[in-house]
């Protein structure tokens, strides 16, 4: 990493602006200063006016991602409406039918696992399975069909 990059991460973990950070590490400082539409310095020239500015900024483009992400959904949930309308069974219950298949497929490799002899070398790949089973899938089947955790709920209220 270049010293002037450096700098500049260093300062914005300094200023409690990981997000940031992490953009520019990942991104670049270019892509970033884009973005949010700032200049980045590096932390011996960067003063406690421009980290507030900087911050400002991040948390602008913060809720624009939340904006996005709010339409994403509703055009998601526009979608299931026109296909509940639709006269082709197999389109209205589509996402049932998917739901489920990932749950008998979900359920049947956990019921597999835990009374299955499985080889000493294969512990790591059947236990990174079902961390993506129990994470993923699992996990994704009921905030779609049940909604956000509780936590998450709290958090969107403050907006």
């Amino acid at each position: 990493m270049l010293p002037v990059i450096a700098s500049i991460v260093s300062g914005l973990i300094q200023n409690n602006m990981h997000k940031v950070a992490d953009a520019v590490m990942d991104k670049g400082v270019d892509y970033v200063e884009q973005k949010m539409g700032i200049k980045l310095k590096p932390e011996g020239e960067a003063t406690k006016e421009d980290y507030a500015k900087w911050n400002a900024e991040a948390a602008k483009h913060e809720e624009f991602m939340a904006e996005l992400d709010e339409k994403s959904r509703q055009r998601a949930t526009d979608m299931q409406m026109t296909a509940m309308k639709s006269e082709d069974w197999l389109v209205r219950r589509f996402v049932y039918l998917f739901a489920a298949f990932w749950a008998v497929m979900a359920c049947a490799y956990i019921g597999f696992i835990t009374f299955a002899d499985i080889p000493e070398k294969n512990l790591r790949f059947v236990d990174t399975i079902l961390g993506v089973v129990i994470g993923g899938v699992i996990t994704t089947l009921l905030s779609f069909f049940y909604g956000s955790s509780q936590g998450s709920r709290a958090k969107d209220d403050k907006k």
